[in-house]
């Protein structure tokens, strides 16, 4: 089911012209209360962009990892929120990142659209997924995954193992640039049973040291 990049294309320019922000602080409080994040749980961010998503998300869980290729961006987050102490910032390749070998964690993230099938892939197929991941991301890609208007493939074996649900619908002209296209909040909840049984450390520290750090 894992689909390789496109290797026709610029990967790195597409990540910048995909990169659209929310910056609303009200509007970030409000999808994050959507969630069931706690001060116990570990959350990976995929994109850390101008930091205003990562920081609600430190002040709302117990620690956050957040993954940021554009240099320039980690640059300039990692100053900006130089004080939070329960904040990871990684400058990397996500799709090339190991994800937590063990131990619960849950994925939040506004992601580059032009990769949401590898990361939902990537995130969905891992050996240790996450317990939960909300992902804001283009509705049609949403409505697919969701089997919606019809079922295909990717949604039939998505729903062996995972609930989907869309929280929030977005206006376009919450994000800036303002995309070109209509975007939801989707809720992936991992189904309990044989298929996803837990690892034995279930603490939310337990994926820290192996795999993301």
């Amino acid at each position: 089911m894992q689909k390789s990049r496109p290797q026709n294309i610029d990967y790195k320019k597409n990540l910048s012209n995909s990169q659209n922000f929310i910056t609303d602080c009200y509007l970030i409080r409000k999808i994050i209360r959507l969630s069931n994040i706690s001060k116990n749980d570990t959350v990976l961010e995929i994109g850390t962009g101008k930091g205003h998503l990562t920081e609600a998300l430190c002040r709302r869980s117990g620690y956050v990892y957040s993954v940021e290729l554009d240099r320039r961006l980690y640059e300039s987050t990692s100053a900006k929120l130089a004080s939070l102490t329960n904040l990871k910032l990684i400058h990397g390749d996500f799709l090339k990142y190991p994800l937590p070998a063990k131990g619960d964690y849950k994925v939040y993230a506004n992601i580059p659209y032009f990769i949401t099938t590898q990361i939902i892939e990537k995130l969905t197929n891992a050996p240790n997924p996450p317990s939960d991941i909300w992902l804001i991301m283009e509705k049609g890609a949403a409505k697919r995954f969701m089997g919606l208007p019809r079922e295909n493939t990717k949604s039939l074996l998505l729903k062996v193992r995972w609930n989907m649900k869309i929280l929030y619908h977005f206006r376009r002209e919450d994000f800036h640039p303002m995309p070109s296209v209509d975007s939801v909040l989707l809720h992936l909840t991992r189904k309990a049973g044989p298929a996803h049984k837990k690892a034995d450390d279930n603490s939310p520290k337990a994926c820290r040291p192996a795999a993301l750090l």
